[in-house]
């Protein structure tokens, strides 16, 4: 008996250590899993919120610096004007220079047309005036030609 006693038990080890075992999750109440329902919940609304606070700041900060460049833009565009009043009156004084000097130019320019005309004027003057014709030279060496008395009536 004793050794029925000890194949049963051995037999009952072997089955036992080759039968998988199967363990129940531990049983759970229904008070835990509605706590961790509201927990996810809770958690996935308090992300949302996280998200929309970072986003707002994110836009506040936009905004501050905004302001902030909204602060020192009078004074940027103050000097701007200035130094763009300034080159106007530079380019006015200059546009004026050469409105001068324009109009000194188109006086010599009519000038030089009216020396021009006249020049050739009495270029066709010359040549259409018949050209007298060429003196023979004088010979100093030779005496004049005696006067021969002529009786004017």
């Amino acid at each position: 008996m004793r050794y029925l006693f000890i194949a049963v038990v051995m037999c009952g080890l072997e089955v036992g250590c080759v039968t998988p075992k199967v363990t129940a999750p531990p049983p759970v109440s229904e008070d835990m899993e509605q706590w961790k329902r509201r927990y996810e919940e809770e958690r996935e609304r308090v992300e949302g919120l996280a998200m929309r606070l970072a986003a707002v700041e994110s836009a506040l900060e936009v905004e501050k610096l905004e302001r902030a460049e909204q602060a020192l833009l009078p004074p940027l565009w103050q000097d701007e004007l200035e130094r763009v009043q300034a080159e106007r009156h530079t380019l006015v004084e200059h546009n004026a220079q050469l409105v001068t000097k324009q109009r000194e130019l188109t006086a010599i320019q009519e000038e030089l047309e009216d020396v021009w005309y006249q020049s050739a004027l009495s270029r066709a003057r010359r040549r259409s005036q018949p050209q007298p014709l060429p003196m023979p030279p004088l010979l100093p060496a030779s005496p004049p030609p005696p006067a021969e008395a002529t009786s004017t009536p």
